[in-house]
């Protein structure tokens, strides 16, 4: 009998495809051959999550694709945001794996250096980032965030000023901060790890890689240990009883 291979499910939880395509390839140049990658957007929705409100509108149509995968028999899934968003209501929905770049990169991050230093596009950001710091338990671990001033959009637009921009802030946070790890906090910060890596000479983790791989390995485990988040407490599916679980299909 021949084994099916690993299905994975990437959601950019944005009302637009301007962004599947470098995922996408991104992915395809790090992902295992037995592991099938599917990219998807939501159909409408803002084109980036900036702000508290548009997380509200983009996160009921994450949640179907997450339920969507778990039905078909994926064996994980990623949210492709570094806000995590939907995350823990993911996890209540689905028994598959469900990945969240942030909460990924910087348990990784965790295991390669003292502290580490997150690059962001703008202070807006800061706050929400900062509440997922807290709520993985590595605010011990976090030595600061560095502000690139780009807006989502604008990192699609201009990738060279992006990189250039990315370096100088990293080179500070670990010339003036202490860090010894450097994490690019969006997903759109993408497509730059090996050549940060060899300039800075520390770590730089892309969240895309990062979160990917994190899946592979999440998805092998579920697929043949049947290990998954675990269902007791935090994570325990709302009864069908209640009526709202048919809003997913």
């Amino acid at each position: 009998m021949v084994n099916r291979m690993l299905r994975i499910l990437w959601v950019n939880p944005l009302g637009t495809d301007m962004y599947d395509e470098g995922i996408t390839k991104i992915i395809n140049e790090v992902k295992r051959s037995d592991v099938e990658v599917k990219v998807v957007h939501l159909s409408r929705g803002p084109i980036h999550v900036e702000y508290h409100y548009y997380e509200h509108l983009s996160l009921h149509e994450t949640l179907k694709w997450i339920w969507w995968a778990d039905k078909k028999k994926f064996d994980a899934a990623v949210i492709g945001c570094f806000y995590d968003l939907g995350l823990r209501e993911a996890r209540e929905l689905v028994s598959i794996p469900v990945i969240g770049p942030a909460e990924a990169c910087m348990y990784v991050a965790a295991t390669l250096g003292h502290k580490f230093s997150i690059i962001v596009g703008r202070r807006k950001w800061i706050p929400k980032m900062e509440s997922n710091v807290y709520q993985c338990g590595l605010e011990k671990k976090l030595a600061s965030f560095r502000v690139i001033d780009f807006t989502v959009p604008r990192m699609i637009k201009e990738p060279e000023k992006l990189k250039e921009a990315i370096y100088n802030a990293a080179r500070k946070a670990v010339d003036e901060d202490g860090a010894e790890v450097i994490v690019l906090g969006c997903t759109i910060e993408s497509g730059f790890m090996k050549y940060l890596i060899q300039e800075l000479q520390v770590p730089v983790l892309d969240p895309v890689v990062i979160a990917w791989k994190c899946a592979e390995m999440m998805a092998d485990l579920y697929r043949k240990i049947g290990l998954t988040h675990s269902k007791l407490f935090g994570y325990e599916t709302p009864p069908e009883r209640d009526g709202f679980l048919g809003a997913l299909e």
